[in-house]
């Protein structure tokens, strides 16, 4: 008896559960419309709470799909562009005191931090903690595989179609079609037809 009673409430919570994961994900999406000052076109999927710091000037394409906890952070006149059809994956940090933009169909794992901004560092300067930030644009074009871990430092320009291993550490430009990895990331092959 009890394994029946059991299996009749197992049917009845699947039976459920999809309409939980819409009515979840609408409280998501309203919620970081709420924080976003920037467009959200339609379609923008919010898979879990996501934190919003700064002025929230961000933009994200149709499409879009943002992980659990993830950090989009703008501050000052920085922005952040996300293209159509892309997915951020969970525990994501973007960061721009200038720019962060990527291009359509980016994908990126998760854990991967990609900012535009760093401490200053001068010994003069007094406790870099209190030391302005500098920061330098970054650019992500389409089509671009980053993997799960990656970082993605001020200034860098990933071209489209590259691929950028689990863990690298990008701090120069990649081109476009190639596969980099490592710690600073460094070309290692390209993608073939």
């Amino acid at each position: 008896m009890r394994s029946r009673l059991a299996q009749g409430v197992g049917v009845a919570m699947r039976a459920v559960e999809p309409i939980r994961l819409r009515a979840a994900r609408f409280v998501y999406e309203a919620w970081a419309r709420s924080r976003l000052r920037g467009r959200v076109e339609a379609g923008v999927q919010f898979i879990g709470w996501i934190t919003v710091e700064g002025t929230g000037n961000i933009h994200i394409g149709s499409g879009t799909r943002i992980g659990r906890r993830c950090f989009l952070e703008t501050q000052g006149e920085g922005q952040i562009v996300i293209g159509r059809n892309c997915t951020i994956n969970d525990h994501t940090v973007i960061t721009a005191y200038d720019e962060v933009a990527m291009g359509d169909h980016v994908m990126m794992g998760e854990f991967a931090s990609i900012r535009d901004a760093a401490h200053g560092m001068r010994l003069d300067a007094g406790p870099m903690r209190f030391q302005p930030h500098t920061a330098a644009p970054i650019h992500i074009g389409d089509d671009v595989w980053i993997g799960r871990g990656v970082c993605v430092l001020k200034g860098a320009r990933i071209g489209s179609g590259a691929v950028i291993g689990a863990n690298s550490v990008v701090t120069k430009d990649i081109p476009a079609k190639t596969i980099a990895v490592g710690t600073p990331a460094r070309p290692v092959g390209e993608r073939t037809p």
